[in-house]
């Protein structure tokens, strides 16, 4: 390695052997970059407000957030439009390498997902801290 021709390391390598160290390993530098979005919904999801949470996949695709965490504790109504646009969202996403991660349904709304099967689809969360681990 001392034999490469990367000036960078080279210079480490030298500065390290000036300190009298001779053992030595190798570190490279890789950057991951993950960017999260958290949402969180209040009030009703259906055919009127849908519109507006297709209108932030759309901007989050723009600025390249392909994860993202919805807080839906605050959803009192969730229609088939609303459904619609949460399968449409995760799936944009899980297109990318993402996933869209669901928090807080209200019982009503667990309850049609279950129904439906799509709590085997969708990965639910009670808290946006469990949602937030292993992106």
């Amino acid at each position: 390695m001392r034999g490469e021709t990367n000036c960078e390391w080279s210079n480490i390598w030298i500065a390290l052997e000036d300190k009298g160290i001779t053992n030595y390993m190798e570190i490279e530098q890789h950057e991951i970059i993950i960017t999260i979005g958290s949402l969180t919904l209040k009030g009703r999801l259906d055919g009127q407000t849908a519109p507006q949470l297709r209108e932030m996949w759309q901007l989050y695709e723009s600025r390249g957030v392909n994860n993202v965490v919805l807080n839906m504790q605050s959803v009192d109504f969730l229609d088939s439009v609303g459904i619609s646009t949460l399968v449409a969202g995760m799936k944009q996403f899980r297109a990318r390498g993402g996933d869209l991660r669901l928090v807080g349904l209200q019982s009503s709304a667990r309850s049609i997902f279950e129904l439906m099967m799509l709590d085997k689809v969708f990965e639910l969360f009670d808290s946006e801290e469990q949602a937030l681990k292993g992106f």
